[in-house]
């Protein structure tokens, strides 16, 4: 099950960084925060998020009100695989940093939660790039709920609904140790309970900004 899940690496000049958590931990919010403050610090930056914003993508994302299991979770990876294609690698072959909100992680808790099971998963992901830098988000539940609660009510958001939270952190903690200890990508882990997006940002753009430095 641990094998081919990512691609080997190469020598590509880029760096790719993940950011995953439950819904209402705060990634597009961390993730903006992060571009912003490389941006100001003259770094190269990429930001994207998946689904992808291409209408595979979009058709992903509204798929989930309806589509359900194995289906959604292959319509996922295709997204995804046509992503890394059409627009990750390529930043990446250009040298910048590029930011991913959600990634693998993501799939092996919302496709889980759809009943799926993880070798499924990981076979239908296998190939994609493996993660310089995973960034790990999470939160008290009932922060996560008011979170959720105070956003425009959503039909097509179907997992918002779905899951609970404590659900949610549970299967983000397997899927951590499942590719920190079978694929060895360790996670950075932040709480973002009672954490301002922007102090928070300049704290995780300062780890890539090292990690940068250190790889080039």
């Amino acid at each position: 099950m641990s094998e081919g899940l990512f691609r080997e690496r190469t020598n590509r000049p880029g760096m790719l960084v993940t950011i995953d958590g439950p819904n209402g931990s705060g990634k597009t919010f961390l993730t903006e925060a992060i571009s912003a403050e490389l941006l100001a610090r003259g770094v190269a930056v990429h930001s994207t998020h998946q689904p992808s914003a291409t209408s595979l993508g979009h058709f992903a994302r509204d798929a989930e009100a309806e589509l359900r299991g194995r289906g959604l979770a292959c319509l996922v990876a295709a997204d995804r695989h046509q992503q890394v294609d059409s627009e990750i690698g390529r930043q990446l072959d250009a040298g910048k940093i590029v930011l991913c909100d959600r990634y693998i992680e993501s799939s092996l808790v919302l496709q889980r939660i759809d009943g799926v099971e993880t070798g499924f998963i990981l076979a239908i992901n296998a190939g994609i790039p493996r993660p310089d830098l995973r960034i790990r988000l999470r939160a008290a539940p009932a922060m996560i709920r008011q979170r959720l609660d105070s956003r425009q009510p959503d039909p097509g958001r179907r997992f918002e609904r779905s899951a609970g939270p404590e659900q949610e952190l549970e299967l983000y903690e397997e899927a951590d140790q499942l590719l920190s200890e079978s694929f060895g990508v360790a996670a950075q882990i932040y709480d973002t309970t009672e954490t301002d997006a922007a102090e928070l940002g300049a704290k995780v753009a300062a780890v890539i900004e090292q990690e940068w430095e250190s790889r080039r």
